[in-house]
């Protein structure tokens, strides 16, 4: 059954577009159905490959006909990834995958794979804790030899290695000590990456090899890639004929939010190297709860028509840009309504952004407004560290349930009193593995807590700002360091996979009083079983920045 309210109503909303320099004006209705409007694909023809998913749902249905329509490249959503091809050592199950596969190029599309080398959603016995280098490395060689061979001709470029790196390197330069603590970096380091894509390159010289992560518009994220891709291809600038790796490819999860010339920064940085810069999981949030204003689909249409407009200008080196999605329903951030056409298949504003991104501008810039901030209240009182305390049923609850990366892990909500010297806050986190064995804080079961008590959001962090970072065992970090004075907090176990974090953080630059506005942001952190950081949920800011940049914090009201 599908959604209710996926999309409200903007069918009102009407576009007149030249659809190219000397094509008559076209009328384009919101809401029109996705076969009647004018081709993605064919828009975009002589600037860069334009893609989408596939699973095998897709075959034979309506959305295949979307996809052919507009899309002229396709990316498996998950049925090429290690663990549908080989879930069991040896065992190679190519069914689902050849029929997307056969069905693509049938239809006239390239199909790009995606992924030979990953920590998720890939089979435990492949890189376990206690395997010997050696079978580690002979497990990698063979699945990326098999499965490529299985596809050679077939496919056009792959995802060799996929989200190797940290968020938030402390020294981006140094690349290796910036990678993520993955079971292959565990079992064979950081040559693996290496072996990866030499692997492939000898068993097919004629495809494309990708390097692929998220979150690329975090300078210092993408700064770390960078230099990985530089030493890589400078130790290695002949293997068949070219470098090592080929490709970039950023992922575009982003939002309302997400800084414009930050992508363009990656990207320039990126090719910078010579290789191709692909946008390869475009997608934005807007709205919640499946449910979009009119207001916010036209934030989301400009949004989509900045980056294509961004992707048309540097499209000399753009190999394709690949929506994440064929429509808000199947999409895995549903709830935000992320891509082109909404559950019935109908064109939204962000389509026609998408399409004739010059036009929508100009036409629609009207419509732009800020990215709307969350605003929450705490009320006054003093609550004592024990989660049972009654005066912490006087907050409200503020939810923590916004993803940030590719991954919906561990959620919670929060509540926040204040008073004379302190603010307090409890977060109860549920689908949490509790796992902190890794050494990097960041990758642990956590909670963060984000506090600019001037509200000046100001970018970086100054006097009055702060991160506390609590685990779930009550593992303290503190960013800046100085903050750590006068904090207290406390953490509980509350079931198999919950827990519950209090914190009292003292007011170090304000008197408050009611009515007072602080900048405000929670972050919960998901660890995986094997001790990485596989989901971030937060409250207010889906940059990914609150680490270091004040800007998208949310408000806290302080209120009696």
């Amino acid at each position: 059954m599908r959604k209710l309210a996926l999309f409200v109503a903007v069918g009102a909303l009407v576009f007149v577009s030249s659809c190219g320099t000397s094509a008559p004006p076209v009328r384009m209705v919101v809401g029109t159905p996705a076969l009647e409007v004018p081709s993605l694909r064919e828009a975009h023809a002589g600037y860069f490959l334009v893609g989408n998913v596939i699973s095998p749902r897709n075959l034979g249905r309506e959305s295949f006909d979307v996809l052919t329509r507009h899309f002229n490249i396709v990316t498996a959503e998950n049925h090429m990834k290690p663990d549908h091809l080989q879930r069991e050592r040896g065992v190679f199950t190519f069914t689902h995958a050849d029929n997307i596969v056969n069905a693509a190029l049938e239809a006239g599309m390239y199909v790009h794979g995606h992924t030979l080398a990953w920590h998720n959603q890939s089979p435990a016995w492949k890189n376990y804790d206690g395997i010997s280098r050696e079978q580690a490395i002979e497990n990698l060689q063979t699945h990326i030899r098999t499965v490529m061979e299985h596809f050679r001709g077939r496919v056009r470029s792959w995802d060799v290695v996929n989200e190797v790196m940290i968020n938030n390197p402390a020294n981006p330069e140094d690349w290796v000590a910036s990678l993520r603590p993955t079971p292959w970096l565990r079992a064979i380091g950081p040559e693996y990456i290496e072996i990866a894509f030499r692997t492939a390159r000898e068993t097919d010289p004629t495809v494309l090899l990708y390097y692929n992560d998220y979150n690329m518009d975090n300078q210092r994220k993408a700064r770390a890639v960078y230099h990985m891709i530089r030493d890589i291809n400078a130790r290695n600038p002949d293997v068949m004929g070219r470098p090592l790796i080929d490709g970039m490819g950023m992922q575009g999860h982003y939002n309302l939010g997400t800084l414009v010339e930050n992508v363009r920064g990656s990207m320039r940085r990126f090719a910078s190297l010579g290789v191709q810069v692909s946008i390869t999981e475009l997608d934005i949030l807007a709205g919640s709860n499946y449910r979009l204003t009119e207001a916010q689909a036209i934030q989301q249409g400009i949004m989509y028509a900045r980056l294509f407009a961004l992707f048309r200008e540097h499209a000399h080196f753009i190999d394709r840009v690949t929506i994440w999605g064929i429509d808000d329903e199947h999409s895995w951030r549903a709830r935000q309504n992320p891509v082109l056409f909404d559950a019935w298949y109908r064109a939204k504003p962000a389509f026609f952004g998408a399409l004739q991104p010059v036009e929508f501008l100009a036409q629609h810039g009207i419509f732009f407004r800020e990215v709307e901030t969350l605003t929450a209240d705490a009320r006054f009182g003093t609550p004592t560290m024990n989660p049972d305390d009654p005066a912490w049923q006087t907050a409200p609850t503020i939810p923590v349930d916004r993803h940030v990366v590719a991954w919906a892990g561990a959620t919670g909500t929060a509540r926040v009193l204040w008073d004379e010297t302190h603010l307090h806050v409890m977060v109860n986190v549920v689908n949490a593995n509790m796992n902190m064995s890794s050494t990097i804080p960041q990758e642990q079961d956590s909670v963060e807590i984000f506090v600019d008590e001037t509200n000046l959001k100001a970018g970086p962090f100054g006097s009055g700002d702060g991160q506390f970072r609590i685990n779930f065992a009550n593992g303290q970090t503190f960013n800046p360091a100085a903050i750590a004075a006068g904090f207290e907090s406390l953490a509980f176990t509350t079931g198999e996979r919950s827990y519950t974090v209090i914190a009292r953080i003292p007011f170090r630059v304000i008197t408050p009083e009611a009515g007072t506005v602080i900048g405000f942001d929670l972050q919960i952190n998901g660890a995986s079983p094997e001790g990485f950081r596989q989901s971030i949920s937060v409250w207010n800011d889906t940059t990914g920045n609150a680490w270091q940049d004040t800007s998208g914090f949310g408000n806290l009201r302080l209120v009696r």
